[in-house]
């Protein structure tokens, strides 16, 4: 039975998407406390763009993991992380 079979990598994916979505959420004490009390919403309003789209494919990853669509659970993490990597690039930096 092989390590690498397309039910592991899925679960690696979604792993990858919670770690992003906890990243990204840790992103609001990061600027505040660089901010300190002057953080205004406009600051972190690129991340909530980012949180959401982390959480809604987190959500579809686990549907279909739970589904058994093991090759659609990893096309979808894979777009996710390549989305969210144009996204910082586009729209935080």
């Amino acid at each position: 039975m092989p390590f690498w079979r397309a039910e592991r990598i899925a679960q690696i994916g979604i792993g990858v998407l919670l770690l992003v979505l906890v990243r990204s959420l840790g992103e609001y004490f990061r600027l505040k406390h660089f901010y300190g009390q002057s953080l205004a919403l406009a600051r972190f309003e690129p991340y909530i763009g980012g949180c959401l789209i982390t959480a809604l494919c987190t959500g579809v990853g686990f549907a279909l993991y739970v589904a058994r669509r093991y090759k659609s659970t990893i096309i979808l993490c894979a777009c996710a992380v390549a989305g969210l990597v144009i996204y910082k690039i586009v729209v935080v930096a």
